[in-house]
């Protein structure tokens, strides 16, 4: 099973970009009830919001062999930029950056391998601003679409 989590706060701009695609995805067809139509394999998607650790055992009585997060992270990119992250490369992503979650990123993702055994990746979005009561970005709300694209992809492989 393939598990899709978004991540993010919609209160903080391009913060919501992880809600966002998730939402995206559930248009389509994919929710965290459903199993997708494209293929015999199920794809869940969840909304996790800024609280990913709070989806631990909904997570682990899933049982998903991949865990793909969707959250957007300061990577040096341009706004809008996304890029696929190994498990080890969140752990160096996280080291002196702040986080708007309540946990940072890399424990939730460490506390997911432990509990799962699942292969986790992060889809990260270069984030153009990400302050209080502000709206998404042009350049990130333009990069849905092909995020949406992207993780279909990854989905098939």
């Amino acid at each position: 099973m393939l598990l899709v989590l978004g991540v993010g706060n919609r209160l903080r701009g391009d913060d919501a970009v992880g809600c966002l695609v998730c939402d995206e995805l559930q248009k389509t067809g994919h929710s965290s009830n459903a199993h997708s139509p494209l293929s015999p394999s199920s794809l869940i998607v969840m909304d996790c919001g800024n609280t990913p650790e709070n989806f631990l055992q909904p997570i682990a009585d899933r049982k998903p062999t991949r865990i793909l997060i969707v959250d957007c992270c300061s990577f040096g990119g341009e706004p809008g930029e996304f890029r696929l992250f190994s498990r080890e490369e969140i752990e160096q992503l996280s080291y002196g950056l702040l986080s708007t979650h309540t946990l940072p990123l890399n424990l939730a993702v460490e506390m997911l391998a432990l509990e799962t055994k699942a292969s986790i990746e992060l889809l990260g979005i270069q984030p153009q601003q990400m302050e209080f009561n502000t709206d998404v970005s042009p350049a990130v709300r333009a990069a849905l679409p092909a995020l949406v694209q992207f993780i279909r992809d990854w989905f098939r492989a």
